[in-house]
């Protein structure tokens, strides 16, 4: 009996303004060791022409990478039907299929909601689970993580881009905060995380992600 092979399908969306809908969405898919089974970078022209997006000042930016063969300008409805193809041959292909993104809840609440604001049904059309990697990034972290503290200044940052730094050993480095770039450096964090071999929490419903995960890293731990 041959073992199922993992498919983990790392992604992340960037959301607009006033309603949080979904205006950039990308993802990174790979395997256990890295290998890199499939990516898209798709901004949603008519959620662009509806809402202001809270990085507007990146869609030059978005215009310049459409010279990439990753990236599309498309509709909602087109990009929830590319990404379902692209699920649907995970699993033809034989894999389990894990969607994961960085505080998962988020993303899976605002792909729902912009599913519903633009008639397009549910989201996923596939039956997946899910693992949220910010979540179990902290159940495996190393007992020496350091990262400048919240605004409260009651807990250590645990953002994306903090994360990164600490992982990558790059004190500088800096968050591009669109999806696909996003996605690239959270299958970074995942790897790590899979290599450290700790058990990972893997659901099939996002409420069941952990909650308040920044609770877990006090600024002051002695106090």
């Amino acid at each position: 009996m041959s073992i199922q092979k993992n498919a983990y399908v790392v992604m992340d969306t960037e959301t607009s303004f006033r309603n949080g809908l979904v205006f950039d969405f990308g993802w990174t898919t790979m395997d256990k060791r890295g290998n890199v089974l499939g990516s898209a970078d798709l901004n949603f022209l008519d959620v662009i022409c509806k809402e202001k997006p809270y990085y507007i000042n990146k869609i030059a930016g978005y215009a310049r990478r459409q010279r990439k063969a990753v990236h599309k300008v498309t509709t909602f409805a087109v990009g929830q039907r590319l990404f379902n193809l692209h699920i649907q041959h995970l699993k033809t292909a034989g894999y389990r299929v894990i969607l994961c993104a960085y505080n998962a809840g988020f993303d899976c609440r605002v792909l729902a909601g912009t599913s519903r604001a633009f008639g397009c049904g549910k989201f996923l059309r596939h039956s997946v689970e899910l693992l949220d990697i910010w979540g179990n990034w902290a159940t495996s972290a190393p007992k020496c993580y350091t990262a400048p503290a919240t605004a409260s200044g009651k807990f250590l940052s645990t953002t994306a881009q903090n994360v990164y730094r600490f992982e990558s050993q790059q004190p500088d480095f800096i968050e591009a905060h669109t999806a696909y770039e996003d996605t690239t450096i959270e299958a970074e964090i995942l790897q790590k995380i899979l290599k450290r071999k700790k058990r990972l929490k893997i659901v099939k419903d996002p409420r069941h992600f952990d909650a308040q995960i920044w609770e877990k890293f006090p600024a002051n731990p002695l106090k």
